[in-house]
C-alpha cells in the first residue's frame, strides 16, 4: 500500500510528457461530456483512461453481463468533480500524507479549498451532472466511487467495478 501512492506520483509526472488519446475518449463520451472531461488536469484524465480500461478489462475476466458503454463513460466521469480546482502535483501530495498522518481527521479542514476538493470531489461532480439529467447509475459512480473501504465490494453494480479500478488507480 506505501508503493501505491508513489505510483500514483509517478504516473502523474509522466503524464505531462504524454498526448491524449482522444480517439479512446470519443467511443464513450459525446461532444459535451468531452468539453466537460477536457476540464480535468491532465494527470486526471490519465487517471480516468486507466480506470477506464481497467473496468471493461474487470468486465471481460469476470465475464459480468453490463452495459460497456455505460461502465466505459461512467470510468470517464467519475472524478469529474475535480474539474472545479485543480490541485498541483505537491498540493496533493501534502493532502494525501495529512490525510494518513491524521487518519482522515484532516477532512474537518474541508473549508480550505484543496481539502474540500480532495474529499468533496464525488459530491461536486454528482451535482455538476445532476443537472443534466444522467442516468442513476452513473451519478451514484461519480457521487460514491470513494466508498468506505470496510463496505463489501459486491461486483453486482457499476459503482463497485469503477471503485475496485479507481483504488487500484
Amino acid at each position: 500500500m506505501k508503493f501505491y501512492r508513489v505510483k500514483q506520483f509517478i504516473w502523474a509526472i509522466e503524464a505531462s510528457f504524454k498526448k491524449i488519446d482522444d480517439s479512446y475518449i470519443s467511443i464513450y463520451l459525446n461532444k459535451n461530456e468531452i468539453d466537460m472531461f477536457n476540464k480535468l488536469k491532465k494527470s486526471d484524465k490519465y487517471h480516468c483512461i486507466r480506470v477506464c480500461r481497467d473496468s471493461l478489462d474487470l468486465l471481460k475476466e469476470r465475464n459480468i453481463n453490463m452495459d460497456e458503454y455505460l461502465v466505459g463513460k461512467a470510468a470517464l466521469l467519475h472524478d469529474i468533480g475535480k474539474a472545479e480546482y485543480h490541485l498541483n502535483l505537491i498540493e496533493k501530495a501534502i493532502i494525501v500524507l495529512l490525510d494518513k498522518f491524521t487518519k482522515g481527521k484532516l477532512r474537518k479542514y474541508d473549508n480550505i479549498k484543496q481539502i474540500n476538493i480532495y474529499y468533496n470531489h464525488p459530491r461536486v461532480g454528482y451535482e455538476m451532472l445532476k443537472i443534466h439529467n444522467y442516468d442513476k447509475e452513473l451519478l451514484d459512480v461519480v457521487r460514491y466511487h470513494h466508498k468506505d473501504k470496510n463496505e463489501e465490494l459486491k461486483i453486482d453494480k457499476i459503482v463497485d467495478i469503477i471503485s475496485i479500478c479507481d483504488n487500484k488507480n
